[in-house]
């Protein structure tokens, strides 16, 4: 561990100690201080890289045992997103998710818009037949606005859930989570995986609805009652603020039976208090970066809060053999995984694949650009289709993704297919269409203007707009750098990842005609970019 990281966990962990001496030392004799612990969008992300601000799965789990030493009456839940968006996750298909989840405590969790990853089928069995997973470990899954086509909310999750922390033999804290998902996930989703499935928008009425159930009453007697969400907050000019379609109705969530909010979805570290009530919101970045503490003094003797405070803690990353306990165990773990584990393609996970000369960015909060990383991505793309189907460099193949598909940027040095993983992790099919240049600037236009999931990302095309800002001009520029202006009647060819072409991130698979399919096997999204990478001697 170098000593900036030592000293970070040092000052931290001294001043969780302290701040618990200070409690014991002005708490009144009837009250007690409750924690409740979030993660939000750990995406899987087991692996520590200090360069990208990842602690790693046991760097968590140490600083969770750290802190419930100094609050010993506490709750560990999740807020969504806990897979997915991981290449080591999807590579080793999970199996670490629920021995992590066990040894955190984690028993509790909303739902996120990579819960379905895997299919509704799949999110319902829980990793039943992971050989990981503990004999008597479990997953609640709480979220009241996703109704199936009965308009129910499906069996494998519920609207809500009650936890109980003990504080003597004789008495204990009943913690109520109720959990909602942003309505705009569902564009976020394979369409096949959430046919029959609605998310409504209209937040304030569910969570209204709810409260007539005879189960609620059980909520209704609970000393703690907060929301644990997957929808979006950020900061701004120093306070919280939604990110979602519909923010009129979080804004309108002012109820005072709500105490506290724990969110997640929109990677954004936030703390502080939210809408007209000031409700307490925390939100922890993602990967682990930070763990939410949702600090709850309740009155012993009436058994209600009298005070709630919010905090993020920072996760510093430690080195492997600096860890003991629990923690070693999980990383022994991981790392037998990291050893063993091989691509689709059988292409070992730790496999070296070239030299990157400098850091390649690319940040999913500034996704309005043309990303160096996008750009590689997308010509990898478009050089596997020309490979596969024998295409010379004059003929126009244009590869195209959306921009949240890319995780991540690059950074300088080695890079491993774990590394690239990272950056490209779902592993999805890879579709081409043969197309006019007509339909090529339509979809090209539409990529420039989705305001909410931000710009397409696009191989070999330069483009000139107009006064109004739409497509003008695109003009095709091959690897080896001939240039053809694209005509309405210009034969083309669009490479594109499955997942936009099926209405992801508010693409309509009408860009994508099924009249125009090219019927050609290609590899998967991640194993497209891996050989591409395999062929470059350095980056850029």
């Amino acid at each position: 561990m170098n000593r900036y990281l030592f000293t970070f966990l040092s000052t931290m962990l001294l001043s969780a100690y302290a701040g618990r001496a200070q409690v014991q030392a002005t708490e009144p004799p009837h009250t007690a201080t409750v924690a409740v612990f979030s993660i939000n969008d750990f995406h899987g992300a087991f692996v520590q890289d200090v360069d990208k601000d990842i602690p790693g799965a046991a760097s968590v789990l140490a600083c969770l045992d750290s802190l419930k030493t100094v609050y010993p009456y506490h709750l560990t839940v999740a807020a969504g997103d806990n897979f997915g968006g991981s290449y080591f996750y999807k590579a080793t298909k999970g199996a670490l998710l629920p021995a992590f989840f066990d040894l955190a405590e984690i028993n509790i969790s909303a739902v996120g818009n990579h819960e379905f990853d895997d299919g509704q089928a799949e999110f319902a069995r829980k990793w039943q037949g992971d050989k990981l997973r503990p004999a008597n470990w479990n997953l609640t899954y709480v979220c009241a606005n996703i109704y199936d086509e009965a308009g129910n909310i499906p069996p494998y999750m519920q609207p809500f859930t009650i936890a109980e922390v003990p504080l003597s033999k004789e008495r204990s804290v009943k913690i109520a989570l109720i959990g909602l998902l942003a309505s705009s996930a569902k564009e976020q989703i394979k369409a096949q995986n959430t046919v029959g499935l609605s998310f409504s928008p209209r937040y304030t009425r569910v969570l209204d609805s709810i409260k007539a159930l005879p189960e609620f009453a059980a909520v209704k007697e609970s000393t703690i009652r907060s929301l644990l969400i997957h929808i979006g907050t950020k900061m701004e000019n120093g306070n919280p603020v939604w990110i979602d379609k519909s923010i009129d109705e979080l804004k309108a969530i002012n109820d005072t039976f709500y105490h506290s909010i724990l969110s997640g979805h929109s990677h954004e570290p936030v703390c502080g208090t939210i809408n007209d009530r000031e409700i307490p919101v925390l939100q922890g970045w993602w990967h682990g970066a930070y763990i939410s503490v949702m600090k709850y003094e309740v009155d012993t003797l009436e058994m209600k809060v009298v005070k709630i405070t919010p905090e993020l803690v920072r996760v510093p990353a430690k080195l492997p053999s600096e860890l003991t306990g629990k923690a070693k165990r999980l990383q022994d773990m991981t790392d037998s995984l990291l050893v063993n584990t091989k691509t689709a393609a059988g292409v070992s996970i730790g496999t070296f694949l070239t030299v990157c000369t400098e850091d390649l960015h690319h940040d999913r909060t500034a996704k309005f650009v043309d990303s160096p990383v996008g750009t590689l991505v997308v010509n990898a793309f478009a050089e596997s289709y020309r490979e596969a189907a024998h295409k010379k460099d004059k003929d126009i193949i244009i590869g195209v993704s959306h921009f949240g598909g890319i995780r991540a940027g690059i950074s300088k040095g080695r890079l491993t297919v774990l590394d690239v993983g990272e950056v490209l992790p779902f592993g999805n099919p890879i579709r081409v269409y043969k197309v006019t240049g007509k339909e090529l600037y339509k979809l090209v236009d539409y990529g420039y203007h989705n305001q909410y999931f931000g710009r397409m990302q696009k191989s070999y095309l330069e483009t000139e707009m107009d006064a109004d800002g739409h497509v003008k001009q695109l003009t095709y520029v091959s690897p080896k750098g001939k240039r053809k202006k694209i005509k309405d009647n210009t034969l083309c060819y669009i490479v594109a990842d499955e997942y936009m072409t099926t209405g992801g991130d508010d693409y309509s698979p009408e860009l994508f005609p099924n009249d125009k399919l090219v019927d050609i096997n290609l590899p998967l999204t991640t194993d497209a970019f891996i050989k591409y990478l395999q062929q470059q001697p350095q980056l850029p």
